[in-house]
Formats: C-alpha cells, sequence, structure tokens
C-alpha cells in the first residue's frame, strides 16, 4: 500500500497509542506482537480512527478486526 497522507497519521495513531514505531508497523501485527494492545487501548484506537477520519466502525467490524492491516482496510473502506 503506498504511502500517503492518510496512512501516515494511521501510523502516527498506532505509534502514540500502541507505543509502536513507526518503522516497526506492519499489517500482520496483533494483539499477539503489541504489549500495550489491550482492550482499552483497542478501543482508545478505534475512538481516534473514528475520530480523525471521521467515520463510525460497526461493532462487528471492530470485534472482527484482529490486526493493523485489518484495521487499516476498514478504514480505507469507510473513508468518506
Amino acid at each position: 500500500m503506498g504511502e500517503n497522507k492518510y496512512m501516515k497519521t494511521f501510523n502516527q495513531i498506532v505509534e502514540e497509542l500502541f507505543g509502536v514505531k513507526e518503522e516497526n508497523i506492519k499489517d500482520e501485527l496483533s494483539s499477539k506482537d503489541i504489549p500495550n494492545w489491550d482492550s482499552m487501548n483497542y478501543l482508545l484506537f478505534i475512538a481516534e480512527l473514528e475520530k480523525e477520519f471521521s467515520m463510525s466502525f460497526s461493532m462487528d467490524e471492530v470485534m472482527n478486526a484482529q490486526t493493523l492491516g485489518d484495521l487499516r482496510v476498514l478504514v480505507e473502506k469507510n473513508k468518506k
């Protein structure tokens, strides 16, 4: 996926909330790989994505996303 302003912002949110350095962010990373990815930080992450990109995810989307790549796809799909 090409680097653009939207993806940089996604990565900045990952870095800010999960403490993963931007150069280490990969789509296959999940809660098993990111120690700070607990239920509370995940909800904060979802809320920040919704706010930053002016979108809303369904409960199913939130519950079914397992990796950063899944979340990136959701942002792309819901982008206005």
